[in-house]
């Protein structure tokens, strides 16, 4: 993937250098940016979400559930209330192990991340992923980079381990992950029930440094 960089970005310092995170203002569209280019010519933004991008992130992941089983719910089984995604939007928005980063193109969301960081003293440095990408983005880079952003997002604030669940046929997400840093660590046996057969699941996870 091409990387694409306007002026004008690189002007307002949305563009961040290998190995940095810019933040603007809280409540701004433009957390920590990122602009790629899709194969469509659109630019990819790599931003944390607000409350008002609850609406965008809501119909993505029920695009998601719609067209993958490799996310855990089934469609129709998830809270459609974009007000209750408003409001948790606004609470990850304060957390210092938490956050949602979206991949917008123009207002719609071809992927995020979510960092879900433990609530208590002894899991506090810990924190869990959930990663969706469509199917239209898929092999353009947007999940490496959300995964990219989020270990970074981490990083910054001295989060210790991320986590993660992947269902064991998922092969091309474990790819993924693998090259992000990720090493298995165990398996769960016939955890899952999918088009009537039960399914393993694996646990990965990465330290990170320092």
């Amino acid at each position: 993937m091409r990387l694409h960089v306007s002026r004008t970005a690189w002007a307002a310092g949305l563009f961040r250098a290998p190995g940095s995170w810019r933040e603007a203002a809280p409540g701004s569209r433009h957390n920590g940016s990122v602009s790629e280019g899709d194969d469509t010519g659109r630019p990819v933004v790599l931003r944390i979400a607000a409350p008002d991008d609850a609406t965008a992130l809501m119909k993505l992941k029920q695009r998601l559930d719609q067209e993958t089983s490799f996310m855990l719910l089934e469609p129709g089984e998830r809270d459609t209330s974009t007000e209750a995604l408003a409001r948790h939007l606004e609470e990850v928005s304060r957390s210092q192990n938490s956050v949602v980063i979206v991949a917008d193109q123009h207002g719609d969301l071809a992927g995020y991340v979510e960092l879900a960081g433990g609530k208590f003293r002894r899991n506090r440095g810990t924190t869990h992923v959930i990663i969706g990408v469509l199917a239209q983005a898929s092999g353009q880079g947007v999940g490496t980079g959300l995964l990219r952003e989020a270990k970074r997002w981490a990083a910054a604030r001295g989060l210790h381990r991320i986590e993660l669940n992947v269902m064991a046929h998922n092969h091309r997400a474990i790819a993924l992950y693998e090259r992000a840093g990720f090493v298995r660590e165990g398996r769960r046996v016939d955890c899952l029930l999918i088009d009537g057969k039960f399914l393993d699941e694996l646990y990965m996870a990465m330290i990170l440094p320092g």
